[in-house]
């Protein structure tokens, strides 16, 4: 990990790392690279607002992927993110994997996003919205959980798509740090079941069930249950309809004390005009439905968000947002506490960026 003190240093890094990549990949070797930068500003509209009323550099990432073998592929990912006044520079991913050694099964074993859920399967450059749902950002951070460890996915015999997909990572941090955390009593762990169907209207669904447990050194057992799914109507060329979403519930029981549950989701329905200019609506919904006061009787509470977004989108390299977020945190006997701002969103590549799946 490198603390950067300016953009102009984050620049030089990126060159420095890029240039001999840019001289293999010509060589014919297959590596391809890529360069993602995403830049991120936040505008209050409320005076109370927690908007920063900033444009910066949110993260600029180095991505390269090839076949290392007739059997093996490697990924490697670095990303620098503002944080503190200065960049972090830090490793994403490094992984071996392969799809062809064990028919009808992939894996990849090193550091990665876990392969959980809709948003923590994509970095967020890649998001269809600026920033990340209440649900996310408590259950899994504002980028999402990554770890090192092992992921094998397994796509069943079935007359219809059915894949199963599982991991086990070492679970001494949990979401985003910058310390090595701590042996946990019993490590992250995962899973997830996914189907896909299509219809003759240009019309596909993919849906997944999701699991992830984890206890902490301390012992504090956290479980995760979630449904994500996505679904999209396409003609012309791009997305007409696109209709996106996830639901969670999270329990954390410590080794003494109460056990709290909470609850969230999002869903994002999202119109396409044409190749280029795209309109969503996010509606956001969380609460913590264990909260009590002090005699122990139930706190009604919930935050709820809206956040309208425009795309434009001049390619699949470069991409603008302007969304607009409006929303209000209630807890009983409490005065609601209402939170509007503006968020603007820069985003270009260079090189050639991985396809995603569906």
């Amino acid at each position: 990990m490198i603390r950067v003190t300016s953009v102009g240093r984050l620049i030089l890094i990126i060159l420095i790392v890029c240039s001999p990549i840019a001289f293999s990949a010509a060589g014919g070797t297959g590596l391809s690279t890529a360069i993602a930068v995403d830049s991120v500003g936040t505008f209050k509209v409320v005076k109370d607002s927690k908007a920063s009323d900033s444009f910066d550099i949110r993260e600029a990432e180095i991505s390269m992927y090839a076949p290392i073998d007739h059997l093996f592929d490697g990924v490697l990912s670095m990303a620098a993110h503002k944080e503190a006044g200065g960049f972090i520079f830090e490793l994403h991913e490094a992984t071996i994997g392969s799809t062809k050694l064990i028919p009808r099964t992939s894996f990849r074993v090193g550091k990665y996003f876990l392969g959980i859920g809709r948003l923590n399967r994509f970095h967020r450059h890649d998001w269809p919205f600026v920033s990340a749902p209440k649900v996310f950002s408590e259950f899994f951070g504002t980028e999402g959980v990554l770890d090192s460890g092992g992921e094998v996915s397994y796509l069943l015999p079935t007359p219809f798509f059915l894949n199963v997909n599982a991991g086990v990572t070492n679970g001494w941090v949990y979401g985003h740090s910058h310390d090595k955390g701590k042996k946990p009593k019993s490590p992250t762990h995962y899973a997830r079941v996914s189907t896909f169907f299509e219809s003759s209207y240009d019309m596909g669904v993919y849906i997944g069930g999701n699991y992830l447990g984890r206890t902490s050194a301390d012992g504090t057992k956290m479980q995760l249950l979630g449904l994500d799914g996505v679904a999209k109507w396409s003609s012309k060329g791009f997305n007409e309809l696109m209709i996106q979403g996830e639901a969670w519930q999270r329990s954390l029981k410590p080794e003494k004390g109460d056990k709290e549950i909470s609850i969230g989701a999002y869903l994002y329905p999202q119109m396409g005009f044409s190749k280029n200019i795209y309109a969503g609506f996010r509606f956001d919904y969380f609460s913590l439905l264990s909260l009590k006061d002090a005699i122990g009787k139930k706190i009604k509470n919930s935050e709820y968000a809206l956040v309208p977004t425009i795309t434009y989108k001049s390619s699949e390299f470069a991409t603008f947002k302007l969304g607009y977020t409006y929303s209000v945190s209630t807890q009983e006997n409490k005065s609601d506490e209402i939170n509007k701002y503006i968020e603007v969103q820069s985003t270009f590549i260079l090189g050639a960026h991985p396809a995603h799946d569906f």
